[in-house]
């Protein structure tokens, strides 16, 4: 997060104030996440989903991430026909992330039901 703090992009742009306040609330919701687990720890049979569910949100969060950032840098600039064809060739290439991702994550939830069902 050092571009964060020196208050500019990971693209070299300075952080308009929606971003700035997006940094924030994730690192204060982070903490306080952190903070409800020290009090409420999950019973152990549920760490394993717990940590598959938070490594699955991770990957959906940095995917969604990206995709936002490539959107929203091809509409910073004057581009033409042909880089923008190159955005959304990249942005049709994370959202296909997201699929095999989302597919992924519903065929480990299956497995895992019908592993408890047996």
């Amino acid at each position: 997060m050092k571009s964060a703090e020196s208050g500019t992009a990971p693209h070299g742009m300075p952080w308009t104030t929606s971003q700035r306040a997006d940094v924030v609330s994730a690192s204060d919701g982070a903490r306080r996440m952190a903070a409800a687990k020290v009090r409420n720890p999950p019973p152990s049979g549920a760490l394993r989903e717990t940590d598959h569910t938070r490594a699955f949100l991770h990957q959906l969060s940095q995917t969604l991430t990206s995709l936002r950032g490539t959107l929203e840098l091809a509409l910073l600039g004057d581009g033409d026909a042909l880089e923008y064809r190159k955005v959304i060739r990249q942005s049709l290439a994370q959202a296909e992330d997201l699929v095999q991702l989302l597919k992924s994550f519903r065929a480990s939830a299956e497995r895992t039901e019908g592993r408890t069902c047996e």
